[in-house]
């Protein structure tokens, strides 16, 4: 993928370099460095700088695309690393905080804010700050996240029998009427999953969804191996009776979208695109993502700001801004411009701050309440992370297609993970 450098000044477009930390000559003024890989979401960081630069004027942030995604974005930053050349901060995918510190990159943020219990007063969830530390020490702070649910189209589920009001609940639910739904006839099909989603990200929320863990806590052996990680490939096998067409994640989306098919299980990031598709074509509705039991929980997409500078003041100046971000009105530009939710609680339970924030995403209202027992993506401790999800996402293809049975799956995903942990 080609990398694209775009540099975005407070007020004015600079023509800087990619990441090395400018030198102000500004008396008295502080000028940062912040790279990215979203530059669909450029409106965000620029609407950020402005309230910024209203609300500390001596200091000066300039945001630099550094990649198209968040994966470009870190190798850029590994990159860099190497060679010195690194930003006083990013805008990075929480799954990589934990990496980014054991390499010496990204810094401890206990200086500025405190501990885990510090960040959790401040509105965080704890499965999110726990997602953003290593070694008991905290090294992002949580900008937004997404969420799993399950985007509905009620006309095509009626018509497979489904009789009431709102959007089924439970995975039997679904699945029976995706079932139905899929005999209807071509072209429609009964319902999808996004089985392929990056970092085996749907089969970390089914494990999830009933108590189960990736790994034990001290990541010397899996543990997706157990009960939980069975369960999670039998509603995967459940579903499989409901997708009649199998596709990729693009061309769900876009059958979804023209109203061919009964219901969509993706990220909830997509559903400001998928309700201007559906209006006035589909009665269009969205459910939870099932959760199952006290320890049940959902797996987040989050992102967040991590501190690179060693340099104290640098360090006091980023951290000023983060507070922005989390900020009421730092979130309000988040979900302003992009389909992400907010990750803080404290805000949410603001009536007035959800009143407007469900104005403008009203299709969250059924999924916000579960910020509360979110955490982060998983990653393996292991150069061949990237063999393994790619391993585990095609393992659940063949369950969702029904050419591997639940258990045989789990059994083979188990046995080929510790072989490629241990490589």
């Amino acid at each position: 993928m080609k990398t694209t450098r775009r540099t975005f000044l407070i007020g004015a477009m600079s023509s800087s370099c990619l990441a090395t930390p400018h030198v102000s000559r500004a008396a008295n003024r502080t000028k940062l460095t912040i790279s990215n890989g979203a530059p669909q979401y450029q409106q965000v960081l620029t609407d950020l700088a402005t309230e910024f630069r209203r609300e500390s004027p001596e200091i000066e942030v300039d945001f630099v695309v550094a990649g198209d995604s968040w994966d470009p974005l870190l190798q850029n930053t590994l990159r860099g690393s190497l060679v010195g050349d690194l930003p006083d901060g990013t805008w990075q995918s929480l799954t990589y905080a934990p990496l980014l510190a054991k390499r010496g990159i990204a810094q401890p943020l206990t200086t500025q804010f405190g501990g885990s219990s510090e960040f959790e007063a401040m509105g965080l969830p704890k499965d999110m700050v726990e997602a953003s530390m290593r070694g008991g020490q905290v090294f992002a702070m949580p900008f937004g996240t997404t969420v799993p649910i399950v985007y509905c189209n009620m006309d095509l589920l009626r018509r497979g029998g489904y009789s009431k009001t709102n959007a089924p609940g439970t995975w039997d639910e679904i699945a029976e009427v995706g079932a139905k739904v899929a005999v209807l006839g071509n072209p429609i099909n009964g319902g999808y999953i996004a089985y392929p989603s990056t970092n085996a990200w749907m089969f970390q929320n089914l494990l999830a969804s009933f108590g189960g863990q990736m790994m034990t806590a001290d990541q010397r052996e899996i543990a997706f191996d157990g009960p939980e990680g069975l369960r999670a490939l039998e509603v995967l096998w459940q579903l499989g009776a409901a997708s009649n067409i199998d596709m990729t994640h693009p061309q769900a989306i876009n059958a979804f979208s023209a109203g061919s098919e009964g219901f969509l299980i993706t990220s909830a990031s997509a559903t400001k695109a998928v309700s201007k598709a559906a209006a006035g074509s589909f009665d269009f509705q969205v459910g939870q993502f099932p959760v199952h039991g006290e320890n049940g929980r959902l797996i987040g997409a989050g992102h967040g700001f991590m501190v690179f500078t060693k340099d104290p003041e640098r360090q006091k100046a980023l951290g000023q801004f983060m507070k922005l971000a989390l900020s009421p009105t730092g979130q309000m530009i988040l979900a302003r411009n992009t389909g992400y939710m907010p990750v803080n609680i404290l805000a949410l339970k603001d009536a007035k701050f959800l009143e407007e924030y469900l104005s403008i995403n009203p299709y969250h209202r059924a999924i916000v309440e579960r910020l509360s027992i979110t955490g982060d993506q998983f990653s393996f401790p292991s150069e061949n992370t990237v063999k393994i999800v790619e391993m585990i996402a095609e393992t659940m293809r063949q369950v969702v297609v029904h050419q591997a049975k639940p258990a045989q799956a789990l059994a083979s995903m188990a046995d080929q993970t510790r072989k490629l942990i241990k490589t």
